[in-house]
Formats: structure tokens, C-alpha cells, sequence
């Protein structure tokens, strides 16, 4: 910049101030060209300005418009709006640019130094005494200054944050809810959230009835998870690899619905529905609904009426049966399901097995359906199902 661009600085300033530091400053703004490249090489030299981030003319136009800036404060001028901005703005623009924030403060804070030694050399020996005395004024410019890039920085990574945020959740419900096989989808999506494409991943999707025993149970069995928000409800997706087998008891002691394994990224989508659908039974704080242990209740979830008229169907038989008779021949098949043995049944119900057996067989002979058999076994286990499901509605 030339000294003329600065002649109403020079006017003002001997108009409104006769402080040494303020004429100091004006004589710094006719000079500010050889003192802006004076600061570029001091900046050089600190970490994280390299020249393949920001290249000598850029960071000479910052450097020009932040002395402009600072010198303006100190010789008293009225800045126009441009240099008023230009802390924020630079603050911002460095922050969209990747640059360390301790290393843009250090920048910011050499400041103070470069300024006084650079208005030191316009001052006669005798004057140093009072120009000494006016530290405040350059200390208090550098100040406001380093505030603003501060501010701007941290206001800016803040927003890009949210684009991040934004950006993950798009491509969230992209991979999770849509159908289409896109494999250019499957790449933007393992680069984004940071996923292998051909990992295996186990997707858990909390309880709305647990949803703060979720949360804690997870932060504290998988610390690095990403908890995900996508249409109300909240879910993380595990790496396989990073699950053992204290993982996995882990995860089938946090309260939410918890998938099968995806191989790969592209069956993302398919195991997230299907954690979110068995996240709907869960029915303890303590234990995850999955598919092996919850399937029956899943189908019910889905072929819900179908279901309940087949049940009603099934059971109709035992409608004639006393009450009591009835109530002991259901837990009997119940508890025998549970366990697979006759043994282990007849000792939680305190009765001899052949008297399980008994009821088991009037029960077959009733219904139709064996329990002992692993067909019918799992029919009569979406019966009762079913028949849970109709009690509870």
C-alpha cells in the first residue's frame, strides 16, 4: 500500500490524538507494505503455515489487512466495516483451511511483539519513556484482535461440524432406507462415516422405553461408538472386529434391539430395521432383544393379525378343558420350551416328569402340535406369542 491511501489516517489522526504511539501508528500504515512481508517471514516460521496450505501472497493480504487493522486502533481511526470484519473473518477462514488453533494464536499473539518492535524503529532514543507508557494501547488492539479470530475460528468449526453432521445423517438414512444397490452410495458412505465397505458390522438400535440405560450402557462397553440419531430413534453400528466375546455378552446386555451380523456395508440397511423392529420388545433395562431369542415375538410384529387367528385356531381345542387343567398343561409346554428338557422342567415345576410328560401329551393330543418336536415347537412358540400380543392390546 502507498502512503497516499493513508492521508486520512494522517489527518485524523494528528486531529484527534497527539500520543506517540497514535503517531507512530500513522507513520506504520504509510509503511505497512515492507512491514506486512517483515511479518510473513516471521510467520513462516511457525508450525503449521506451511506453503502448500497457504501460499506467501494469501498470507500477505492477511497480514496487510490485519496490521492495517491494528495500527487503525492504535492511531484512534474509525475503521471502515472491511477491517472491522476482518478478525472474524480470518478466524473463520483459517479454521476452513485446517490450521492447528494454537498455531493460528501463536500467530495472532506474535502480534504484540512484531508491533512494538516495528514502532520501535520510528521512535528517537528520548522518546521510549512515554512511548513505553502507551503499551496498553497496542496491547488492548492486539487483544480485541485475537478475541475476534478466536470467536471466528471456534464459530466456524462449529459450523462445520453441523455440515459434517448433516452430512453423515444424509448419507444415514441414504444407506439405511433406501433399497437401491448403488455401489457408488456404499463408497461415499464407508468414506464419510469411516467404515471398512466389507467389515462385518452388528447394528444396535436403542429402546424409546430405555432410551438413558441405552445411552450409559453403551458409552460404557463401547466408548468409541458413534451414537446416530435417524427418525427418532437412537443407534450405534459396531465393527465386528472390535467386538470379542465379552463384546457381544456386552451387547446383549444393553436394552435395544440388536441385528445379526452384516457382511458388508450394503446389508447396513436391512440389519438396521431389523434392530429397530426387535427394539420395540424389549422389555428389561438389562437385556437386548435379538433373533435368535425374540424371533417368535418379531413375526408377531409383522404377521399380527394372521397370527393371532391362527393362535385362536390352535387353541380353540383347549377351550373345553377346565381352567386349571388348562393353565397347568401351557406352562408345562412353556417351560419345556424354554429349557428342551424334561428334566429341567419337572424341577422348575416341582412335579414328577412323568407328570410333564402327561401334560405335554394332552396338550399334543388337544392341539395338534408336539412340543418335542422342532416344528411344532416353534409353531406353538408364535402361538403363545401371539396369544401374549392379543392379552396385551
Amino acid at each position: 500500500m502507498k502512503r497516499h491511501e493513508f492521508a486520512a489516517y494522517d489527518v485524523q489522526m494528528h486531529n484527534q490524538s497527539d500520543s506517540i504511539a497514535a503517531r507512530i501508528a500513522t507513520r506504520c500504515l504509510a509503511d505497512l507494505d515492507d512491514i506486512s512481508w517483515r511479518y510473513v517471514h516471521e510467520v513462516r516460521e511457525l508450525s503449521g503455515y506451511l506453503d502448500s496450505v497457504i501460499d506467501d501472497e494469501e498470507l500477505l493480504r492477511a497480514a496487510q489487512a490485519s496490521l492495517e487493522m491494528l495500527f487503525g486502533r492504535i492511531a484512534g481511526a474509525d475503521l471502515d466495516a472491511r477491517l472491522i470484519a476482518h478478525s472474524d473473518r480470518l478466524g473463520r477462514r483459517r479454521a476452513r483451511q485446517g490450521i492447528p488453533l494454537d498455531s493460528l494464536l501463536r500467530a495472532v499473539r506474535m502480534d504484540f511483539r512484531f508491533l512494538w518492535n516495528a514502532m520501535r524503529t520510528y521512535i528517537a532514543e528520548e522518546e521510549m519513556p512515554a512511548f513505553s507508557d502507551e503499551v496498553v494501547t497496542i496491547w488492548d488492539a492486539v487483544e480485541v484482535h485475537t478475541i475476534n479470530v478466536h470467536a471466528g475460528y471456534m464459530a466456524e468449526l462449529a459450523e462445520m461440524n453441523r455440515e459434517l453432521e448433516l452430512a453423515r445423517a444424509f448419507l444415514l438414512r441414504r444407506l439405511l432406507q433406501e433399497d437401491a444397490h448403488d455401489p457408488r452410495l456404499y463408497a461415499q458412505a464407508a468414506e464419510t462415516l469411516a467404515l471398512d465397505p466389507d467389515a462385518g458390522f452388528i447394528v444396535t438400535v436403542g429402546s424409546t422405553r430405555f432410551a438413558a440405560e441405552f445411552r450409559a450402557a453403551l458409552r460404557t462397553s463401547f466408548p468409541d461408538a458413534t451414537i446416530d440419531r435417524l427418525d427418532g430413534a437412537e443407534f450405534a453400528i459396531i465393527d465386528t472386529a472390535d467386538v470379542d466375546d465379552a463384546g457381544l455378552d456386552a451387547l446383549r446386555a444393553i436394552p435395544g434391539g440388536l441385528s445379526p451380523v452384516a457382511s458388508g456395508i450394503h446389508e447396513l440397511g436391512m440389519m438396521w430395521r431389523a434392530a429397530g423392529e426387535l427394539a420395540a420388545l424389549v422389555d428389561r433395562f438389562d437385556r437386548a432383544a435379538t433373533l435368535d431369542r425374540d424371533w417368535d415375538r418379531l413375526m408377531v410384529g409383522r404377521l399380527d393379525g394372521v397370527l393371532r387367528s391362527h393362535a385362536r385356531q390352535v387353541l380353540a381345542p383347549l377351550a373345553s378343558v377346565p381352567d386349571r387343567e388348562r393353565n397347568l398343561q401351557i406352562e408345562a409346554v412353556q417351560q419345556y420350551l424354554h429349557s428342551g428338557s424334561i428334566t429341567r422342567t419337572s424341577e422348575a415345576l416341582y412335579c414328577h416328569r412323568n407328570t410333564v410328560l402327561n401334560r405335554l401329551g394332552r396338550f399334543s393330543a388337544a392341539t395338534g402340535l408336539d412340543p418335542t418336536l422342532p416344528h411344532d415347537a416353534g409353531t406353538i412358540r408364535l402361538v403363545f406369542a401371539a396369544t401374549a400380543s392379543g392379552d396385551e392390546g
